[in-house]
């Protein structure tokens, strides 16, 4: 490591132990252990670093409900999805939008089973939720409604037909990643701020060397950390159609949050309308909608705290001096 640019450890390890109890990798140690440790003598926590590990900490149930209904509607188990949605985020299904897309998916997988009975049952869900909802959920959504219809007549594996994109089972991630969105933002259960950290130094460590036209001398790592695929952005709601022209001064948070995540300037207004005008809200948004790698990233935690003396050497099978050491050069990483 470069001696100009030294590494602030206290800093690093505090925000790689509140990602690794956030996310119940390891438990949380007495201050003392950690601070006899005779691999990395550390500072006790700040109560400012501990109110921060025990917030992350609080919205990690939110976290797995959100995983969970992500994984249900990624596998195409609609209905399974929307009972945890009424369960743990019932308000979420108020909003039309939502709920109109939801079930044209549904409408979408019973037809997919290729059996009188899922065909009977895609009728149903025509007759009670699909239709009912595509009369007032957004202005485009009977036109909508009117052409996944066709999926009655065109066979799954047509894939000249008009509604060949209804059938691609892309359309199920689509959804899945849509309602991790609206999810994250409803319930505020945001990833722990290392994992937010890092989708933003790696983002614009790669836009940094893309204009300077250099390679990335952690290329390797930050391209299994970081998915190039993003989550659809959370819907606005109806009434931001409506609402009034941004000031100048929001202008000036338009600018700053396209710059910051990459957004066009449309895609930035969109975002402070959803998040109501809070920039660090919608920032927050956005970052999270890129991907993150989790088991590299679970891995790379473990291995560094392994490295730090943060957990015992036994905590894993071996500790990758090579994969923590791009850690620390990315988490500092100066242009």
């Amino acid at each position: 490591m470069d001696d100009a640019a030294p590494v602030n450890w206290e800093a690093l390890d505090a925000l790689v132990i509140d990602f690794a109890t956030s996310e119940n990798l390891i438990e949380q140690q007495p201050q003392e252990s950690l601070a006899d440790s005779p691999a990395s003598p550390l500072s006790p926590l700040s109560p400012s670093s501990s109110s921060v590990s025990s917030s992350s900490s609080s919205s990690y149930h939110s976290r797995l409900i959100i995983r969970q209904i992500r994984r249900c509607l990624a596998a195409g188990d609609i209905d399974a999805g929307i009972e945890l949605l009424r369960a743990h985020a019932p308000s979420v299904l108020d909003d039309h939008r939502v709920l109109f897309r939801l079930q044209k998916q549904k409408f979408i997988e019973l037809l997919r089973k290729g059996t009188e009975e899922g065909r009977d049952a895609a009728i149903a869900c025509i007759r009670t939720a699909l239709a009912p909802c595509a009369l007032d959920a957004y202005p485009e959504a009977y036109e909508e409604f009117k052409h996944v219809l066709l999926a009655f007549i065109y066979d799954i594996h047509d894939q000249s037909s008009p509604v060949a994109n209804e059938w691609s089972e892309k359309k199920r991630s689509e959804i899945a990643g849509l309602m991790t969105s609206v999810l994250r933002a409803h319930l505020q259960a945001y990833d722990p701020v290392f994992a937010m950290t890092l989708r933003y130094l790696i983002s614009i460590h790669k836009t940094f060397c893309f204009r300077q036209g250099t390679t990335s001398p952690i290329s390797d790592l930050t391209e299994r950390l970081l998915m190039e695929e993003r989550d659809p952005p959370a819907v606005p709601q109806e009434s931001f159609y409506e609402a009034p022209p941004f000031d100048e001064v929001i202008t000036v948070d338009i600018q700053a949050l396209a710059h910051a995540v990459e957004l066009t300037r449309q895609g930035a207004v969109d975002s402070l309308r959803y998040a109501k005008g809070d920039l660090f809200q919608a920032f927050q948004n956005e970052l999270c909608r890129t991907k993150l790698d989790v088991p590299v990233l679970d891995e790379l935690v473990r291995e560094y705290c392994v490295y730090r003396g943060i957990v015992r050497s036994g905590f894993v099978a071996s500790a990758g001096d090579s994969l923590t050491y791009a850690c620390t050069m990315l988490c500092f990483i100066s242009f």
